[in-house]
């Protein structure tokens, strides 16, 4: 049998709550390293309507897209993940209610400290985001 290559789409949220974002551990990870919310998408849906099901599906948050951040790719030999960062407005960023896909949630500040906790997939972009125009779309959804 061949070795079968996949290809899968993904998006993140990126939520904002005043100056902090929404990072969370997955549970079945052997890393303590962060990530932002969201996954796959599922046939006939839109990027905007994946990063909505899956932050609720995580967090059981609702939320707004309000702008494309960031793309970002993870690749081995078998499978390779192509994404996009969403920036989300949520109704009520503080009822965070955890699905068993994940153990933890933190509100980070947007720092270099607060990066080093988040999966090596995301930390080179966000290092380079203008974090100050983020709060200011945030602020003004």
């Amino acid at each position: 049998m061949e070795n079968v290559k996949l290809i899968r789409f993904a998006v993140k949220a990126l939520i904002l709550n005043g100056n902090k974002f929404l990072a969370m551990r997955r549970s079945a990870e052997k890393s303590p390293k962060f990530e932002l919310p969201g996954g796959g998408m599922e046939f006939g849906e839109t990027a905007e309507e994946t990063v909505i099901r899956e932050v609720f599906e995580e967090t059981g948050l609702t939320v707004a897209p309000v702008k494309l951040v960031d793309t970002w790719n993870y690749v081995t030999q078998t499978l390779q993940i192509t994404g996009i960062i969403y920036l989300c407005v949520a109704e009520n960023p503080n009822n965070v209610i955890l699905s068993a896909e994940h153990d933890r949630y933190e509100w980070m500040d947007a720092n270099a400290e607060s990066f080093e906790k988040i999966n090596r997939l995301f930390r080179p972009q966000m290092l380079k985001w203008d974090w100050n125009e983020l709060f200011v779309m945030a602020e003004r959804k």
